[in-house]
């Protein structure tokens, strides 16, 4: 298989090292069973077993983000059906309402045919506003 390309890791910086890591521990342990391959001051490495790594570290706590200024965007996370992400869903929704302050959902669980024809997905945010999704893609 070539490699060449495949994405190695992605970094989030936050501005709360210590909100995002509840927030980035309840989501890539608890909901989607990464593991911690890192812990620093500095940066924690959520892992999964077939390599694929999401990085977060302190930045500035002055420039809020927004989807629209250069650099990320979102940042997408796949799944194997709709049942996962309505599950998905509900589990958020609780970790928001128990954690005020730590992102709210954009967009709830639903068919969005513009961008395929078995296109479902979950739209939320983390700590910072950065803008995440559970998607699930049929023949994608």
């Amino acid at each position: 298989m070539n490699y060449t390309g495949a994405i190695n890791h992605v970094g989030l910086s936050c501005s709360d090292l210590a909100k995002s890591r509840k927030f980035y521990d309840f989501l890539m342990i608890d909901l989607m069973g990464y593991s911690v391959a890192m812990d620093q001051p500095y940066c924690v490495m959520y892992v999964r077993k077939t390599g694929e790594m999401i990085c977060i570290s302190p930045g500035n706590k002055t420039t809020a983000h927004h989807k629209t200024n250069p650099g990320l965007h979102h940042l997408a996370f796949s799944t194997g059906t709709h049942e996962e992400i309505d599950e998905f869903h509900k589990k958020i929704v609780s970790f928001y309402a128990a954690h005020a302050g730590y992102g709210h959902i954009l967009d709830a669980p639903s068919l969005y045919p513009e961008y395929g024809p078995h296109y479902y997905a979950v739209f939320f945010t983390d700590p910072d506003g950065v803008k995440l999704e559970l998607a699930y893609s049929k023949g994608h």
